[in-house]
């Protein structure tokens, strides 16, 4: 319960920080994946993302502490369904307009992942090792299949917004995994006497690797689209992938009862739906946003030039 409770804590957390990102990516300059440079000098020079950011980093480490607590098939449903629920709040609060698919996609993701933590009502036990080998096997592997499916769309200008957050999704799951990884430290070893095991672990560079790649794919289809719609993408990839390579790495068994297994795949069908759902409004909410950033564009002062040539009578 104390798991369940502190991933729902750290999905409030994050969903204040993803917030204050898109917010903050609508009205700043556009970024590409295939202009890494650039792409880090916009988005570490805006304060309000790296506010943001900081923000979503304490929700992803109190994801940490959740996974070391509860099993993944409980923490990691339980923290997503709070950012979808948290972003659909958010999003009415601030007026933007939501589509009925959209609406129907945000309802059924926490029934899918509630149908997903009722599965293990029967119980199960905390898995917190894992083969490390076949761990960074599956996890290098996610991340260069991800980066590989960028590359061959042309650094991702021919993907949709809905792609790249998928894209996103699985390339923060394999971080997610890592995450599990050191939370299983934590609750084995303690705070301070996991350090030095976390360290010498592949763990926490992995998560950044994957953190990395994912957070870029992530702030792109951001600014081309609406966290209503990304978010949700993302986090059904990631949740899903991360629930099942969990389950299977760190030897988290299957419910053994017929009633709490057909929750479990009625859960993961049910995710599928809301991906079905949410892309067939991609498009439109690509071209609001498009037509947004047009707009503050346009509305932005322009700055005199200062040669002499725009003085009156030159």
């Amino acid at each position: 319960m104390i798991g369940l409770l502190v991933a729902l804590l750290s999905a409030v957390v994050y969903t204040v920080g993803l917030s204050v990102q898109q917010r903050a990516l609508h009205g700043s300059e556009s970024i590409s994946v295939n202009r890494p440079l650039h792409l880090a000098r916009v988005l570490l020079g805006n304060p309000r993302w790296v506010f943001g950011c900081l923000f979503t980093a304490l929700g992803s480490v109190g994801l940490i502490v959740s996974l070391g607590l509860a099993p993944v098939s409980v923490a990691q449903p339980a923290f997503a369904a709070g950012v979808a629920c948290g972003i659909l709040v958010v999003t009415l609060v601030v007026g933007e307009r939501i589509t009925r698919g959209e609406y129907v996609a945000l309802a059924l993701m926490p029934v899918a992942l509630g149908l997903l933590t009722l599965s293990t009502a029967d119980g199960a036990e905390t898995g917190t090792t894992a083969d490390t080998g076949l761990l960074v096997t599956v996890s290098l592997a996610t991340v260069a299949v991800c980066l590989a499916v960028v590359a061959l769309t042309g650094g991702g200008r021919s993907m949709s917004a809905a792609a790249l957050g998928a894209a996103a999704g699985f390339a923060q799951g394999s971080a997610g995994l890592q995450g599990k990884g050191l939370g299983g430290l934590l609750a084995d070893h303690g705070l301070w006497a996991a350090v030095a095991p976390a360290l010498l672990s592949p763990y926490p560079y992995l998560y950044a690797v994957g953190w990395a790649v994912g957070i870029v794919l992530f702030q792109t289809s951001l600014q081309r689209s609406r966290a209503s719609i990304t978010a949700p993408v993302s986090n059904v990839a990631g949740n899903v992938f991360m629930v099942v390579m969990g389950t299977i790495l760190f030897g988290e068994r299957l419910p053994d009862d017929p009633l709490m297994l057909a929750l479990r795949i009625g859960g993961f069908a049910l995710t599928l739906v809301v991906v079905v759902l949410v892309r067939g409004n991609v498009a439109r909410a690509e071209a609001d946003t498009s037509r947004r950033r047009a707009h503050l564009a346009d509305a932005a002062p322009t700055t005199p030039a200062r040669n002499g040539t725009d003085a009156p009578g030159a």
